[in-house]
């Protein structure tokens, strides 16, 4: 199957991948893009003035253009890029050229690129190797990541922030089916926890955001890193958020962080050593928690996804990216990646980071 149908193609899929979970991931990085996070802070940003423009993309054409008009790309650059696709395997197939609408699903995937390159989130090197990993030969991965990082992201506009909404912090420890942060409706998040600046505690941590952007402050040291899904009927609800601490604190912490945001009703089962995918070039390994809770079980069953009494919490020592973790799980942890459903080891009997 040609790279593009495989990976920027299902740009339009988006419910699909957010539901997964988690910043890293089993199998070579779709968008081709991830790094090194930068030192979590305390210094909260001014909120964004408003603005007209939407980030957000969602499953249809007019969303992605609307996305793409808000990133500054005209068609004139997205055509350009498509011209480097189809040269290099990025298109529809061997031979086959790519018209207007499939090149801006692809460009639409690559914005994503250039801002996760741009927060210090992904190197090039890192997405070069997942190109090659996702069968891109060395030149052809080499031609698309020199277009993109002299042409295509030096005319990407950086993602617009919407303000900080007032609060009221009323809202009751359970949301209305027993959840407690995870896949709970954004409206009880913000009358839980207070809202702050995405951009500044979140951005080279976790990525940036395919939906709108949401952090939650729930102490001092601890920031909750969130994507609104943009597909209904998710787009009112958390359904993977990541925990991020302003330095690593011990299992126990952490493990009590995670379980703070899921059902009273969670129970944890034996932990799991992941280790990074073969392909990717970071060394790293982590820790997975699988959680057993009947509750997120009607939790899911309301969004319409294939409704599972499990939840996942994958722990890192330094961070998460699409290339698998950053460093090795020391039983420290900076980050959580928290998910419905459970993490299970793959065909070769190793869960991936």
């Amino acid at each position: 199957m040609p790279r593009y149908r495989r990976a920027a193609g299902t740009a339009l899929l988006i419910a699909a991948a957010l539901t997964v979970g988690g910043c890293g991931s089993g199998t070579p990085s779709a968008t081709r893009t991830s790094a090194v996070p930068a030192e979590e802070t305390e210094t909260e940003a001014e909120p964004t003035p408003p603005t007209d423009d939407s980030n957000a993309v969602t499953a249809d054409d007019t969303s992605i253009e609307d996305a793409l008009a808000a990133a500054g790309v005209d068609d004139a650059l997205v055509n350009r890029l498509g011209e480097v696709g189809d040269a290099n395997g990025y298109g529809l197939g061997e031979g086959v050229e790519t018209d207007l609408e499939d090149r801006r699903g692809l460009a639409v995937v690559q914005v994503d690129t250039c801002r996760n390159v741009d927060v210090g989130y992904r190197t090039w090197r890192g997405i070069r190797y997942a190109d090659e990993a996702n069968d891109a030969t060395e030149e052809q991965a080499a031609e698309m990541a020199d277009f993109l990082r002299t042409e295509f992201c030096p005319n990407v506009k950086a993602l617009k922030e919407a303000p900080l909404p007032e609060q009221t912090l009323d809202a009751a420890s359970e949301d209305d089916l027993g959840g407690r942060g995870l896949a709970s409706p954004l409206t009880w998040w913000d009358g839980r926890y207070p809202r702050v600046s995405w951009s500044k505690a979140c951005a080279a941590q976790t990525g940036m955001p395919i939906g709108d952007p949401v952090a939650y402050r729930l102490a001092k040291d601890e920031v909750v890193c969130a994507t609104v899904p943009p597909a209904a009927p998710l787009r009112d609800y958390l359904i993977s958020v990541d925990v991020v601490f302003a330095s690593p604190v011990d299992e126990d912490r952490a493990r009590r962080a995670a379980l703070a945001l899921l059902p009273s009703d969670a129970s944890p089962t034996e932990p799991t050593e992941g280790t990074n995918p073969d392909w990717s070039y970071l060394g790293g390994d982590c820790l997975n928690t699988n959680f057993r809770t009947s509750t997120m079980k009607a939790l899911t069953d309301r969004l319409e996804k294939d409704a599972t009494p499990w939840v996942s919490a994958m722990f890192y020592s330094d961070g998460a990216t699409e290339d698998g973790a950053v460093g090795d799980y020391t039983g420290k942890v900076k980050q959580i990646a928290l998910s419905t459903g459970a993490n299970e080891p793959g065909t070769t009997g190793e869960l991936t980071c």
